[in-house]
């Protein structure tokens, strides 16, 4: 966000429901919902070529969003995340082994929100960027309303905008860590062989939240991309 904003852009950000200052309002909704959310805001605030950067399911909304609504004019940077549900489109490329393993991670994950969870608070990552994945994911459990969470992941389903995207043809930066636990570089590595207008750029022994604890290169990598993600210049 500072990045941008230096570069005379307009920012917004939103916490999703049941996390940061959004109350959980309702349980009766699912992962397209916030799709939909994301494309209310936009409109809410006349929003128009936005440059959509998100962080797990965060650049999965996003990608949603572009996906369905058909927002050429977009560009995305995806931090750690990917065009489709990780547990589905695993399969094509992971042993079985490593797909159900995956898959019973983010059960044990969202099972475990409901025992640490004490409160719903805005917590400032960013005032500690040395915090390691394996605490983060704790704090995240602890902060966030539980049952937003497990929505949030059991609701991806059969979540997968590749082709949409592709067709879109829109600027696609990914930002990830060579040490992805959540979102195996291969997924990435795939998901980078299928666009033609993509550029992907590794953080060396990053895992999940790379982007914000080695911010020195997320300034480089947005800086020596920037022309491809505002003008969408070929990759």
């Amino acid at each position: 966000m500072d990045f941008f904003a230096q570069k005379g852009h307009s920012i917004l950000s939103y916490d999703l429901p049941g996390h940061g200052d959004s109350p959980l309002e309702t349980e009766d909704y699912c992962f397209s919902d916030l799709i939909n959310l994301n494309a209310r805001i936009l409109n809410k605030f006349k929003i128009q070529s936005p440059i959509l950067c998100g962080h797990s399911l965060g650049g999965m909304i996003h990608a949603g969003y572009a996906a369905k609504y058909l927002d050429s004019e977009a560009s995305l940077v995806l931090c750690g995340s990917l065009d489709a549900n990780p547990t589905h489109i695993g399969p094509r490329f992971l042993s079985d082994e490593h797909s159900k393993e995956l898959s019973a991670s983010l059960d044990a994950y969202m099972e475990d929100g409901f025992k640490l969870f004490k409160r719903q608070k805005k917590y400032d990552y960013f005032e500690n960027n040395q915090i390691d994945d394996e605490i983060i994911n704790i704090i995240n459990r602890r902060y966030s309303n539980p049952v937003a969470s497990k929505i949030n992941l059991s609701t991806l389903g059969s979540f997968d905008v590749r082709s949409q995207l592709i067709e879109l043809n829109l600027p696609v930066l990914t930002l990830h860590g060579e040490n992805e636990q959540v979102i195996d570089k291969k997924l990435v590595e795939a998901m980078g062989k299928s666009y033609k207008n993509i550029r992907q750029r590794w953080y060396p022994n990053g895992g999940h939240l790379a982007f914000y604890q080695q911010t020195d290169l997320t300034t480089k990598y947005l800086a020596e991309n920037y022309d491809f993600v505002v003008n969408g210049e070929p990759a």
